[in-house]
């Protein structure tokens, strides 16, 4: 986030806590600025993601586990020396892959849920602990297993055609879960919503996704690494299912948070370029209270649209007092005696 960006102010005891200034980032800005999210927030963010998901590992152990491994799924037919697929132990080895998979998903949304709830409440100035994250990503967990259910079936469908679809969607739906979280709509409305703020922003935006995936396929290559050898020996079963279950679990833990963290960047990202809003108008319109001697600016952008997704009639549930965000991350500050900022530079 470089030398461009000003010290972010901290809370003492005769300065009230408000939020930063935001202002337009490039691609290499937000990877880096959604790492110092998550550092920002490590320990609670990996307790978050742990809690959520480690129950869900153990499940797909057992489930693995007792599913038998894929080696019995062949048999030898004795009269004619040919290996077949044992029909019975291919349906058990399916079935019980496929609720091990569901589980894991849910929980992974969830945390996924949770550590962006943080990484949001670290741009509004405020913070929240992971058992607070996690209740309120719980009370969502039904519209955003019915978002990723959406985006998931999309997602095959644009794979089926010749993968150029399936990119395009994983652009235009980058930023449908922090829309969901932030403005209180349904699965439908979110995804619409998402596409309206990267309309004009799109190869950046993909970018950045894609950018992220690769940091992260990389660490978890370099965890699942051991047990793809361990494989290759021909170690026991039980040993090779344990062990990707830990690295799974040390990758849930650890990437889950910096995706979250990203997607919640360059939401941010796109709201101030499109919609001119700086972070304390940001922060009425989910429901924390900004200084009282704040005046909101005009708006610089182009005039919201009137489709349903501007402020929520009532806070919503799980936001709490603002409280001074942690330094570090590289977002200007205020101008002295004034909450809102200038014109933000163009650049990104």
């Amino acid at each position: 986030m470089g030398s461009a960006a000003g010290a972010i102010p901290t809370a003492t005891a005769t300065m009230a806590p408000r939020p930063v200034t935001l202002r337009p980032l490039g691609v290499g800005e937000m990877l880096d600025a959604g790492l110092k999210l998550f550092r920002a927030r490590f320990r609670d963010m990996v307790v978050a993601t742990t809690v959520v998901t480690f129950p869900a590992i153990v499940v797909q152990v057992l489930v693995q586990m007792s599913s038998g491994s894929p080696d019995a799924l062949l048999t030898t037919d004795e009269a004619t020396g040919l290996e077949t697929l044992d029909g019975s132990a291919v349906a058990v080895y399916l079935g019980g892959t496929l609720v091990s998979t569901m589980v894991l998903l849910i929980a992974a949304n969830v945390a996924l849920a949770g550590t962006m709830r943080m990484s949001i409440g670290v741009y509004l100035g405020e913070e929240t602990t992971w058992r607070d994250s996690l209740r309120f990503a719980l009370r969502r967990w039904g519209r955003l297993t019915a978002l990723v259910a959406l985006t998931t079936v999309g997602g095959l469908v644009g794979l089926l055609l010749c993968i150029a679809p399936y990119v395009w969607l994983l652009g235009i739906w980058a930023v449908a879960v922090p829309a969901l979280l932030v403005e209180e709509v349904g699965p439908l409305r979110a995804l619409g919503r998402s596409r309206e703020l990267v309309r004009g922003r799109f190869w950046p935006v993909l970018g950045t996704v894609l950018l992220a995936s690769l940091l992260v396929s990389v660490l978890q290559g370099i965890l699942v690494a051991p047990v793809i050898v361990l494989q290759l020996m021909e170690s026991s079963f039980l040993l090779t299912s344990v062990l990707t279950g830990i690295a799974q679990l040390l990758g849930s833990a650890l990437t889950l948070p910096y995706t979250a963290a990203v997607t919640a960047v360059i939401y941010f990202d796109l709201r101030v370029r499109k919609e001119g809003y700086d972070l304390e108008l940001l922060a009425r319109r989910v429901g924390v209270d900004p200084p009282p001697d704040a005046e909101p600016p005009p708006p610089t952008g182009p005039v919201a649209p009137t489709g349903g997704w501007g402020a929520p009639a009532a806070p919503p549930e799980g936001w709490g007092a603002p409280a001074a965000p942690p330094g570090g991350w590289g977002a200007p500050a205020a101008p002295p005696g004034h909450g809102a900022p200038g014109p933000g530079p163009t650049g990104g």
